[in-house]
């Protein structure tokens, strides 16, 4: 099998993947739970280290009032962390029902939501307050089952009522027709009045029927047979490794992982870091050392493949003009672990020498740490920081403020530009050796821009080059929106400068089917070309779906970019 064709099989699955709605809705849901988790770790960063009653703050402040101040943390612990699968319910549900055309998805997510609670046990067993004993209480729902420790629930709920309520809707025969003067909203609850009937009844039935046949809850079983062993395996060290080196062995042939290893490899961690962080909220020792943030910490610094320690390789030793003027150009996203433009302007992206690292290094990374973690080198990581979040900083507040998790960081980071070094002399070494007779090819082969091209063909005057944009949006898409905006921005300037009237934003690639309305020309990052084609047939070919020029995206050139998307449409106008 040759390696285009091996490619691009690889290219066909991973496009079918992250096409697959129930992927794509997964992927959705957890970015916009991401802002509550962010939040849930910042109190637990203020309620149980800098307002710890055996800190310098309880040496100065009452009990009582301590008390007092930690209880707004504790709320705000309640509504974000404490409610995570309650979300994912909802979130899940409505974004299936949106992306298979149902008229009204919040009937669905309601469902899904009800039929999650009737999953929950009639009666629990809890400990009051200042007693040892447990007793038996009705009427009540866990936080146990509601945080991240029912995430699997959830997950298998929205899936499964969603989708049996589609299914159910689609029979003509249990619709209720009303008249025309009925208001929509109403009309619409009584047309899916049996759909919801019959999808309650079902799962209340499963709840009763798993009851008296195993005498366990559905929870019970779902923790056992699903939620225990996903975690196990991506908790345990050979498991992460494996699927973080499938994230960036993807990563580096182009191919966003987010809908193919994300939607296995961060619902699990995720139950994880909750239960890290409730364990460090008790006073425990939290339970697990790999967690969501892990990867991001110690194998992400600069974004996926650690490409932090390339910049810093690149501006200690880098004697290609280039690559210093591309390091100083996207160093700052990078600091902020975005790196889309390094992977595919450097480019990484099918360059052996850099692709080696590039996989192996955030391994070396993870084992590193993993060890330091168990033998009590560094703190485990016990509140959610996002991927954004710069490294150190994020370290820090991994930790609970345990500066040798920082210290850890900065020598991962050292470790790092020790690997790219060698790796990165011997591309310039290969580069240079060669740069005559590629300089020769590429004059030989040098054509027309395209934004020349259809300058001619329409015959345009170059100082009306960007009239095509006028009273036109453009919307970027990335896999979270992070690099297309700053593209964004950078071609929204320009076209203000020349005094042009274009609307130029970027959104995260699951709101395509809720903003393609409003788009005249919709550009992809690279990192999610590959998804091109479902795109096209998800919003029917409203608009033209473009690939960013690669080269324009990794200089965030948004003069090129917009110039090139003028001409885009003034070409697609003249078809």
């Amino acid at each position: 099998m040759s390696q285009k064709t091996l490619l691009t099989k690889i290219t066909d699955i991973s496009q079918k993947m992250a096409s697959e709605v129930h992927l794509r809705s997964l992927r959705d849901s957890f970015i916009i739970t991401v802002p509550f988790l962010v939040l849930a770790g910042l109190f637990i960063m203020v309620n149980f280290v800098f307002l710890d009653a055996k800190g310098v703050v309880g040496q100065w402040v009452s009990a009582d009032t301590l008390a007092a101040i930690r209880s707004i943390g504790d709320r705000i612990l309640t509504g974000t962390m404490n409610i995570l699968s309650l979300m994912l319910v909802v979130l899940i549900s409505w974004n299936i029902a949106n992306k298979r055309k149902f008229t009204a998805p919040m009937i669905p997510a309601m469902v899904s939501l009800a039929a999650f609670l009737v999953l929950m046990p009639g009666t629990i067993s809890i400990v009051p307050v200042n007693a040892s004993e447990a007793v038996q209480v009705s009427g009540v729902i866990s936080l146990g089952l509601t945080n991240a420790g029912g995430v699997f629930m959830a997950i298998i709920t929205a899936i499964i009522a969603t989708d049996l309520f589609l299914l159910i809707a689609k029979t003509r025969w249990l619709q209720i027709r009303m008249g025309d003067e009925v208001p929509p909203m109403v009309t619409q609850s009584f047309q899916s009045m049996f759909s919801i009937m019959l999808v309650v009844l079902a799962f209340a039935l499963v709840a009763a029927i798993v009851k008296v046949t195993t005498g366990k809850e559905v929870h019970e079983i779902i923790q056992a047979i699903i939620q225990a062993p996903l975690v196990h395996l991506t908790t345990n060290l050979p498991g992460f490794l494996v699927l973080t080196t499938l994230t960036n062995l993807l990563f580096s042939l182009g191919i966003h992982p987010s809908g193919i290893i994300n939607p296995i490899l961060e619902p699990p961690l995720l139950v994880a870091m909750q239960e890290n962080m409730s364990a460090f909220a008790r006073g425990e020792v939290p339970p697990h050392i790999i967690v969501l943030p892990f990867r991001d910490l110690y194998g992400h610094m600069g974004g996926t493949g650690g490409t932090l320690a390339l910049l810093i390789a690149i501006f200690m030793r880098s004697k290609i003009s280039s690559h210093q003027k591309l390091g100083k150009t996207v160093l700052a996203p990078g600091l902020f672990n975005i790196n889309e433009p390094v992977i595919f302007g450097f480019p990484v992206l099918y360059n052996p020498l850099i692709m080696i690292p590039f996989i192996i290094y955030p391994q070396i990374n993870f084992i590193i740490a993993y060890f330091a973690t168990q033998f009590d080198m560094v703190s485990r990581i016990v509140a959610y920081v996002p991927w954004s979040v710069p490294p150190l900083l994020s370290g820090w507040l991994g930790s609970g403020g345990d500066y040798r998790n920082v210290i850890l960081q900065l020598i991962l980071i050292a470790l790092g530009v020790m690997i790219y070094l060698p790796f990165l002399m011997a591309y310039e070494r290969t580069m240079l050796k060669s740069k005559v007779d590629a300089l020769v090819e590429e004059m030989a082969a040098e054509q027309p821009s395209t934004a020349e091209v259809a300058t001619a063909n329409n015959e345009a005057p170059a100082q009306n080059a960007l009239a095509a944009l006028n009273n036109k949006t453009i919307i970027l898409s990335c896999n979270e929106g992070m690099s297309t905006s700053i593209m964004a921005n950078k071609m929204r300037q320009y076209a203000q400068s020349q005094g042009c009237d274009v609307s130029v934003y970027a959104i995260n690639i699951g709101r395509i089917e809720e903003e393609y309305h409003k788009a005249d020309l919709i550009l992809l990052g690279p990192q999610v070309v590959y998804m091109r084609e479902s795109i096209i047939e998800n919003i029917n070919a409203a608009c033209p779906v473009l690939p960013i020029n690669t080269q324009y995206f990794s200089k965030l050139d948004g003069k090129s970019a917009i110039e090139e998307a003028a001409a885009q449409l003034a070409s697609a106008r003249a078809i």
